[in-house]
């Protein structure tokens, strides 16, 4: 297991570093060492490995998990390897107390956005008309986070026509995070698909949707009730769980 470890910090990332004060994450270091590597990745990685120097301590690892709380906002690092991180981490831990704390802390970040207010959005439809959320408060209403280039998304969407039959409490909206809207348009057109699907774009094309979802993975999916709170989060669709939404 140990082994594991070592692998997983040496091959995939190798600390962050420099605290002030023995306590707050030097963000001015850590801005200076991503630029000096020209990559959010490589930064990311360097910053980590000095972290995990003595990545057979456990207060090493405290620190690391610790490391991804703060930074997983902090807008140059890599959300990827962050979350291979605190994944390895609750996995692999040296003992029960790091993995449980690493467990909770995942949930605490990945899971956020759960029993909060849903923020509205308004975006286009295949074809170009605007489609906002508050405008499907009559119903519950589950955000899909998707792309044609997914193919767990793909397998996941072949669902939601049943869902919906079964079901008349619920609506989709299905944001599309594909980098043109002509992709999201033959899809759905080739599908046949008619419950409103959107377009949202890539980060670089809409960041504002990325880093208010703090999207690492897709797909990924939000249940909102008709106050607009958030009551669910989910990787995948719970059949049982939405035809039982009232």
């Amino acid at each position: 297991m140990r082994g594991l470890i070592i692998i997983f910090f040496i091959v995939t990332t190798s600390v962050f570093g420099q605290l002030t004060n023995g306590e707050k994450y030097n963000w001015d270091y850590v801005i200076k060492k991503v630029k000096e590597s020209k990559s959010t990745t490589t930064g990311t990685r360097e910053i980590i490995s000095e972290i995990s120097d003595k990545y057979d301590s456990e207060a090493e690892q405290k620190e690391l998990i610790e490391f991804y709380k703060n930074a997983y906002d902090f807008k140059i690092v890599d959300k990827g390897i962050l979350k291979n991180l605190i994944d390895s981490l609750a996995q692999f831990g040296l003992n029960e107390e790091i993995k449980i704390l690493a467990n909770e802390t995942r949930t605490s970040i990945e899971y956020r956005l759960l029993t909060k207010k849903i923020k509205d959005f308004s975006l286009p439809d295949k074809n170009g008309n605007q489609v906002s959320l508050t405008s499907l408060n009559d119903k519950v209403v589950i955000i899909e986070l998707w792309a044609t280039w997914c193919g767990l998304c793909i397998r996941e969407m072949q669902k939601v026509p049943g869902l919906k039959e079964s079901n008349p409490n619920i609506e989709f909206y299905s944001i599309s995070l594909d980098k043109t809207s002509d992709k999201m348009k033959k899809f759905v057109e080739k599908n046949k698909y008619d419950w409103p699907i959107v377009f949202g774009g890539d980060e670089e094309l809409n960041k504002e949707l990325w880093e208010y979802f703090n999207i690492v993975a897709i797909p990924k999916y939000y249940t909102v009730d008709r106050d607009g709170t958030i009551i669910d989060v989910a990787d995948k669709l719970d059949e049982q769980f939405i035809k039982s939404l009232k």
